[in-house]
């Protein structure tokens, strides 16, 4: 019978210790830089989706400024300031007016990994005083505009004339008579442009009705720039639609926004893949930007832009220049030479936008 060797075996259990310490400290050593190696994957995931990210956000902000935003341009590529999981894009505007560059605020847009595109948010926009520079107003020649004074409507509501709607999810509104509106006085600046001395100014027309393209290169005078063009939806798809807006009548900024989509034919930019400029030139026609507006970012605009768009690649001859419709014209010139256009009984309104005083140095365009 073989004897127990006590020392023999505690130096065998010790052995077997450091055998099994030593797998140990292998497998912890192991799992470390596995969770290393898995830590830097999933942040390089992370950035390389935040990169894309990135990209189609800034994407998006050009191809809003170009395509529905008149006669606005971006400066530069936009400035970004990138998170671990988000960021947000910024972008200088400016307007071209004459041939005077014009400093007009800045659109930024925000995104993060979890998002397509993220949010675009409004234009921050310069002064608004005229005539150095305010917003447009632009009118739809399909719409019917009418608004409604806070006195009759609190009249009509002590009445009781009007009709109690219900939407879904609870929502509801009051209607009122058509009798009780008025239709909007639409503005025409002309008379006040022409007044000035020294200035380049724009001016965004919008026309009693649509014109096609070539009706409208007959109509405009040959010393104002055409700086962008408003593209119709199609008259067939208003149908002469009336919009009701209500409004205090001591509101300077009685009009709803119009939504508006177009282009400007200055300029051959190129965003990555995307080419901006010579919307006439092969498969970069101006039908297929607005199928890539559909296509790519349709998502990311309200229901009033999706519809617009939509009738617009349903109703218009975007593949045929000459007979594509427009809704109006933003025109850019001397404030002298917007006189030819006084009395134009194709114009329903005539509203000012960006103006500089002329200098020695910078030539006007026109």
């Amino acid at each position: 019978m073989t004897k127990f060797d006590a020392n023999k075996f505690e130096e065998v259990v010790k052995k077997s210790k450091q055998k099994n310490r030593k797998k140990s400290i292998l497998m912890v050593v192991i799992s470390v830089v596995l969770s290393i190696i898995l830590v830097f994957a999933i942040l390089l995931g992370i950035f390389s989706i935040n990169d894309r990210r990135f990209f189609e956000n800034a994407k998006y902000l050009e191809v809003r400024t170009r395509f529905m935003t008149p006669n606005v341009q971006t400066r530069h590529l936009p400035q970004s300031d990138i998170g671990l999981f988000n960021g947000k894009n910024t972008v200088e505007v400016q307007k071209d007016v004459d041939g005077y560059p014009l400093e007009w605020g800045n659109i930024s847009g925000t995104f993060n990994i979890f998002s397509k595109l993220g949010k675009v948010d409004s234009y921050s926009v310069g002064g608004k005083s005229y005539p150095e520079g305010r917003r447009m107003n632009f009118f739809n020649p399909n719409i019917t505009y009418k608004f409604m004074t806070a006195d009759i409507t609190e009249k009509a509501k002590e009445e009781g004339n009007y009709i109690r709607k219900t939407g879904k999810n609870g929502s509801s509104w009051l209607v009122f008579p058509d009798d009780l509106y008025e239709e909007v006085k639409y503005p025409n600046d002309i008379a006040n442009i022409v007044k000035t001395e020294n200035r380049v100014v724009e001016v965004g027309i919008s026309f009693d009705k649509p014109y096609t393209y070539e009706e409208v290169q007959k109509m405009m005078p040959e010393n104002l720039v055409q700086a962008w063009y408003w593209v119709s939806e199609g008259e067939q798809a208003s149908n002469k639609a009336q919009k009701n807006i209500y409004v205090n009548e001591t509101d300077e900024d009685v009009f709803a926004r119009t939504v508006t989509f177009g282009y400007s034919e200055n300029g051959d930019i190129k965003f990555g893949d995307l080419r901006l400029g010579n919307y006439w030139e092969g498969d970069n026609g101006l039908k297929t930007a607005f199928e890539m507006l559909k296509t790519d970012y349709s998502s990311e605009m309200d229901k009033d832009e999706r519809k617009i768009l939509d009738d617009i690649l349903k109703n218009n001859h975007l593949k045929n220049k000459k007979d594509m419709s427009l809704n109006g014209i933003v025109l850019t010139g001397r404030s002298e030479n917007f006189k030819q256009l006084e009395g134009k009984s194709w114009i329903r309104a005539a509203s000012a936008g960006a103006s500089a005083e002329t200098i020695p140095y910078i030539k006007p365009t026109k």
